[in-house]
């Protein structure tokens, strides 16, 4: 019975509204990508046409922007010790073009001046304070359980495998 009713008022809602006013709504409380818009707008079943006109408008009107959306996105995974590779992952799934990821990342980096190995080296050495005692000043021996370890959560955490191996070989190194 519940879901019929959320049907009707969806329905409801659609009737109320134009697709342009059902993408503000959308858009209101974050960034979204084209496809996201597109999806959420199709979904309500608005017309191609209708969709394909909104869309077309925000874009714009600035207020799609699948460039800065990335850019944004770069950042906010930086914040979170996450790597380019699985913001770019992520990214591709919110249907944002390769070429558009690409850009957008490799810009970020320029701009941000990220290191990205620096990063992946800080997160590396956090873990193995964690699962050692973590009250030494020194960080300890890092043994080939460790080393899987903390490869694995980095590779989780979307750094390349190159980082990866220059990460290891560094606290090996130390």
């Amino acid at each position: 019975m519940a879901k019929k009713q959320g049907r009707t008022d969806r329905t409801n809602q659609k009737a109320d509204r134009t697709a342009h006013e059902a993408a503000y709504a959308y858009l209101a409380s974050r960034m979204r990508t084209v496809a996201e818009v597109e999806k959420h707008l199709s979904s309500l079943g608005y017309s191609s046409e209708e969709v394909q006109e909104t869309i077309n408008d925000l874009i714009g009107l600035r207020y799609l922007d699948d460039y800065q959306y990335a850019l944004r996105y770069f950042e906010y995974n930086r914040e979170k010790r996450r790597g380019t590779l699985r913001a770019a992952r992520e990214l591709a799934e919110k249907g944002i073009d390769a070429e558009t990821v690409r850009n957008a990342k490799e810009d970020f980096l320029y701009m941000s001046g990220t290191d990205e190995f620096e990063d992946a080296l800080a997160v590396a050495e956090k873990e193995l304070r964690l699962k050692t005692s973590g009250l030494e000043d020194e960080l300890p021996e890092l043994d080939d359980r460790l080393a899987a370890m903390i490869a694995r959560r980095l590779e989780n955490r979307g750094y390349s495998r190159d980082i990866i191996f220059k990460v290891i070989d560094r606290l090996r190194s130390d």
